[in-house]
């Protein structure tokens, strides 16, 4: 991820949320964040998957099935 781990990204307060986003999407890194998310959620271990999916979450996005 641009300099974030996963850490980081589930200590971002909901509050401030809309503004992470609003500054990686005007900066074009948010796709790498979900990317590396996703990758995460693939191939990672069961500890770094359920982190990877937390994370997703906390973004506003969802799991499909």
């Amino acid at each position: 991820m641009p300099n974030l781990t996963i850490q980081e990204i589930l200590s971002i307060s909901p509050e401030a949320m809309p503004d992470f986003i609003r500054q990686h999407t005007s900066t074009r890194t948010l796709s790498r964040v979900v990317k590396t998310l996703n990758r995460t959620l693939i191939e990672g271990d069961e500890a770094a998957r359920d982190m990877a999916a937390t994370a997703l979450r906390h973004l506003g996005f969802h799991e499909t099935t």
